[in-house]
């Protein structure tokens, strides 16, 4: 810095003093000392230009991070909508399955929502949002569009305990297989079964479950699940089926109560 004002002050000395002596012309004066200029006009135009284009650049990745951002809550809020589109057409789909009861049974039903579960966790009962108040009545059939639920049991103002297939309290009159062998189905915690069934009998695994209408709760021909294994032992007189129900109890979230078969 100090040899930059020692060379500034020798040349304006110099200029002075050819200015003084006439020896050297005006144009070569003003000459001279654009020349001295130059480097620096160059350094400071440089400088402007530099700090110029870092302020744009900086305002640039601003303005990035900006449109980063907003782009980031687009894309967060139109992920949000589509899970809720997602979840409502599960819900109208599943709407749409109870509706198909009506069609395909031609039976009185009120639409009911689970909203508590069997606290032993063996999904053998369940509280649903329906009750005396919308006239349900103990001992109604329960099903979902794929088929037997469970029972109404306990019935409050507001809602009503369901005891399910899987319950040993839940019994149903049965038809198995295409010879419609006829029997007593009952909950046994994960599956469930019929005894008493003749050894005579001729049953199949894969065979279909429906109901045959015997004792007074389900109307016939509603699916309850297939057997998946037959207990048949030389010499005994009964043999025992085990059914898996077609409705998953786990998964529940909406049912319908038929009021009227």
């Amino acid at each position: 810095m100090k040899r930059v004002l020692v060379s500034v002050v020798i040349l304006c000395a110099c200029i002075i003093i050819l200015t003084i002596s006439h020896n050297y012309s005006q144009y070569n004066i003003k000459s001279a000392f654009l020349n001295f200029l130059y480097p620096f006009h160059k350094l400071t135009s440089s400088t402007y230009k530099s700090g110029v284009n870092l302020k744009r650049a900086i305002f640039s990745v601003k303005e990035m991070c900006s449109k980063e951002d907003a782009l980031e809550k687009k894309i967060e809020s139109l992920s949000i909508e589509i899970k809720l589109l997602r979840s409502l057409h599960a819900e109208n789909k599943k709407l749409r399955k109870l509706l198909e009861i009506k069609n395909k049974y031609n039976y009185q039903i009120v639409f009911a929502e689970i909203i508590a579960e069997d606290i032993t966790s063996l999904y053998d009962s369940v509280i649903i949002d329906k009750g005396g108040n919308d006239n349900i009545e103990k001992n109604m059939p329960v099903m979902t569009a794929l088929g037997v639920v469970g029972i109404t049991q306990d019935v409050g103002t507001y809602s009503t305990r369901v005891i399910t297939i899987l319950n040993p309290n839940c019994k149903i009159g049965v038809s198995v297989g295409k010879n419609s062998v006829k029997g007593v189905m009952q909950g046994k915690g994960d599956y469930c079964v019929i005894k008493y069934i003749g050894a005579e009998k001729n049953l199949k695994i894969e065979d279909e479950v429906y109901s045959s209408g015997g004792g007074g709760i389900y109307p016939e021909g509603i699916e309850v699940g297939k057997v998946f294994r037959i207990d048949k032992k030389p010499h005994d007189i009964f043999q025992v089926a085990y059914v898996l129900p077609c409705v998953n109890i786990r998964t529940l979230d909406r049912i319908a109560v038929i009021k009227d078969k």
